[in-house]
């Protein structure tokens, strides 16, 4: 046996597990090792039943079962076995109360956080699925853990069989104080879950304390630079895009996520549609809608192709074999077609998966997007304050009832359903956020819709200057969209020396008139939304 590491030989255990996988095989390990092991109702049930050798904790403590049974484990006599040391003090005290000492808890708890996803879920429900008994049991374990090995997760049993191996039948201290720090993590993401899940309910805005915890999901190929470490954790009790499937390519990097969760709120609010954006570094490089992906994704491409080289591709609708072909670059072919570092759909037609997973050395990295994310914040840190907002659902578009139009040409139908289209797209852009747009109109609403120039920038007629500049005559007869008000006509003017037919802002400058005015000299129609769309 090694020596000098603190080791505690494990003679007695405690189980009391909720989600039992993996606990017979654990059993059978301690009970190797001459294992004594007390474990509660379903969990000695469970064990009896494949023929492992152990007693009901209730029994052999005298533990009794009360208040219909809501206290199984809070028990004096099982708390002081879990927290007493191992000085000659405490083991007396033991004695005198017909007890022994405690060496482990093998423990996990009721599973609230998948009943929390549940809709619907009222204040009992729950709070019948808090689990107390458990949270208490590892807690004091990991208080104790120079003498008390806890075990909160069936992921850890591997490790305890190999330690117990290791060290003939025992756990050194380094060991369990690492399993302790695991243990505290899960309670207070447990609390966590309970305090967020009762509180959606109960209130609304914000709490006094904000609380998320988060369980490693991967860690990342690299942060924002190769020379930069990153790990990506989905936020527990919580839908998150960690649960969506790599099918195919390379490992995904801090970047490759942040572009594909970028990406994917770009195609929001396009149900009825099929809607392709392409985005480069976090921001639109391209978006187009359409009847099917193929011509989707086109119309997103020709924004600016160049853009798009190693961008990400997103999709609401399913792949097919024709838009395969088109995304990524295909190798010795000049085709046009580009190196894209993702892909990423709820669906993937059999052939098109196999044609993306073949390009580009087989490293292109194909996403199936799951279900939406249902995290009800953003959160942004800086320099150690958190800055908490509630998410923009955008699927709730503008009401066009609340708009105005104070240019003497007003819109004609055909022109304020494109800038109504073109206004959905700038709430995704970055701030200062324009976009130059245009689409086809067909009974009463748009079938095809596409960008001709995106672009964001730290003055507002420099984004426009960088919008037009893509765009270049195409801008003939377009529409844009700017994500707040134009301070200034210089943009105006811009835009109708381009051709631009019409805009669509916020309003609400304090040289509104002035703006206005200049759209009438040029002819412009300009609607306002009374409503700012910034995202930074």
């Amino acid at each position: 046996m090694p020596e000098g590491e603190g080791i505690v030989v494990m003679k007695t255990a405690v189980l009391s597990v909720s989600d039992k996988k993996g606990l017979v095989g654990l059993a059978r390990e301690l009970a190797g090792f001459g294992v004594e092991m007390l474990a509660t109702g379903g969990t000695f049930s469970s064990l009896r039943e494949a023929g492992v050798d152990v007693k009901s904790l209730q029994d052999d403590m005298n533990l009794p079962t009360a208040v219909s049974g809501r206290v199984k484990t809070l028990h004096a006599p099982l708390h002081a076995a879990i927290l007493a040391r191992g000085n000659e003090e405490h083991l007396r005290e033991l004695r005198a109360m017909g007890i022994k000492p405690v060496d482990a808890v093998v423990c996990n708890f009721y599973p609230f956080q998948d009943v929390a996803r549940l809709a619907g879920q009222a204040d009992s429900q729950l709070v019948e699925s808090i689990d107390i008994g458990g949270p208490t049991m590892v807690r004091g374990a990991s208080k104790n853990f120079e003498r008390v090995a806890v075990v909160p997760s069936p992921k850890y049993y591997p490790l305890v069989v190999e330690e117990l191996k290791r060290t003939g039948g025992g756990t050194t201290l380094e060991f369990r104080r690492r399993l302790a720090i695991e243990a505290f993590s899960l309670t207070s993401s447990y609390d966590a879950s309970i305090f967020n899940a009762l509180r959606r309910i109960a209130l609304d805005g914000f709490p006094e304390r904000f609380l998320v915890s988060g369980s490693k999901f991967v860690d990342a190929k690299y942060g924002e630079n190769p020379d930069t470490k990153a790990a990506i954790y989905t936020i527990d009790g919580c839908t998150t895009m960690a649960g969506w499937e790599q099918l195919a390519g390379d490992a995904m990097s801090f970047n490759n996520y942040l572009d594909v969760g970028s990406a994917y709120c770009i195609v929001e609010g396009y149900e009825d549609v099929a809607a392709v954006a392409v985005v480069k570094h976090g921001q639109i490089s391209g978006f187009g809608f359409a009847s099917t992906v193929p011509e989707a994704y086109t119309l997103a491409h020709s924004c600016d192709p160049e853009a798009d080289f190693g961008g990400c591709v997103v999709s609401n609708r399913e792949i097919d074999a024709e838009a395969a072909r088109l995304i990524g670059r295909n190798e010795g072919e000049k085709d046009g077609s580009v190196y894209t570092e993702i892909v990423a759909a709820p669906a993937f037609a059999y052939e098109a998966l196999s044609l993306l997973a073949a390009k580009q050395k087989k490293k292109i990295r194909v996403i199936m997007t799951g279900a939406k994310p249902d995290f009800p914040y953003d959160i942004k840190v800086v320099e150690g304050a958190m800055l908490v907002q509630r998410t923009v659902d955008f699927g709730l578009k503008l009401d066009a009832s609340g708009i105005t139009v104070p240019t003497r040409k007003k819109p004609a139908g055909d022109g304020l359903l494109k800038l109504l289209a073109a206004w959905e797209v700038v709430r995704k852009v970055q701030s200062n956020g324009i976009v130059i747009a245009n689409g086809d109109v067909e009974g009463g609403r748009v079938k095809r819709f596409w960008t001709l120039g995106v672009a964001s920038f730290r003055k507002r007629n420099g984004a426009v200057k960088i919008a037009l500049e893509n765009a270049g005559d195409r801008a003939e007869g377009a529409v844009c969209a700017s994500d707040g008000f134009f301070p200034f006509r210089d943009s105006i003017d811009l835009l109708a020396g381009a051709g631009v037919s019409s805009v669509i802002q916020p309003g609400g400058s304090a040289r509104d008139s002035e703006v206005v005015g200049a759209a009438d000299e040029h002819g412009m129609t300009m609607v306002l939304t009374h409503k700012r769309a910034f995202k930074h």
